[in-house]
């Protein structure tokens, strides 16, 4: 059933009449830059008409319009992330699994915060010092949105990125398991090597394991990068 369309107010429309916000980024974000205009402009059409008797049901069939549509179009504009997600949390599912099975009777024993505060921002702040805070932002803004059509040089500052990330990781990991090292030989005497120094090592070997664990996930970041910039380049020599 179609109401009479009510004027619409000039200019951008008040809070009120607006569409559910998240439904609506959802929609920009998946759907394809040709169609997102007119699909756009019919749903919000359609959603102040619908408001005018009940801005709630108004709002869930906003939702139910978008999670529809987002689930027809995600396989064709969405596939190649969804299989790059899906690869990354393939591969910590795979070790997350690993590490329980290694270690069933002690589900933390393959967390230590110390470790993971020894690699992971140190990397990230090496990487940001190496390229810039912009780098940074549209880094991120690749891990949820890589598809072709940025400018190559920052192809290239995104894949720099996640390669020194990935190498800052693996030898910040080294470097702490050698401190590690250097600490359990000093400390380690006859009468507590039996007791001390496997507990000592396996924390020391943390460090190391999740070194190589970013460098793992920054090295096929950076490989999608140059993915993507590759069918970018090919994409406007078809055009030009």
């Amino acid at each position: 059933m179609r109401w009479p369309q009510p004027p619409l107010p000039p200019g951008p429309l008040p809070p009120d009449m607006q569409p559910p916000i998240i439904s609506q980024l959802l929609l920009e974000w998946v759907l394809p830059d040709v169609l997102q205009e007119p699909v756009l402009g019919d749903l919000q059409e359609e959603f102040i008409q619908r408001q005018q008797h009940n801005r709630q049901r108004a709002c869930w069939w906003y939702r139910r319009q978008a999670l529809t549509t987002c689930w027809h179009f995600l396989h064709q504009t969405k596939g190649d992330w969804l299989m790059f997600i899906f690869s990354m949390l393939f591969f910590i599912g795979i070790s997350v699994w690993a590490m329980l099975v290694s270690a069933p009777d002690d589900p933390l024993a393959f967390y230590d915060f110390i470790s993971l505060v020894l690699i992971f921002p140190p990397a990230v702040l090496f990487a940001v010092g190496a390229t810039s805070r912009q780098t940074l932002q549209r880094a991120i803004a690749f891990m949820f949105d890589p598809r072709p059509g940025a400018q190559p040089q920052d192809y290239q500052q995104v894949r720099h990125f996640f390669r020194v990330m990935g190498n800052s990781g693996l030898l910040l990991g080294l470097f702490s398991t050698l401190i590690g090292a250097i600490a359990i030989a000093q400390q380690t005497n006859a009468g507590n090597f039996s007791e001390t120094f496997g507990p000592a090592t396996a924390v020391c070997l943390l460090t190391l394991l999740y070194g190589a664990a970013l460098k793992t996930i920054c090295y096929i970041a950076a490989e999608k990068v140059s993915f993507v910039a590759q069918s970018s380049t090919q994409q406007r020599d078809m055009q030009g």
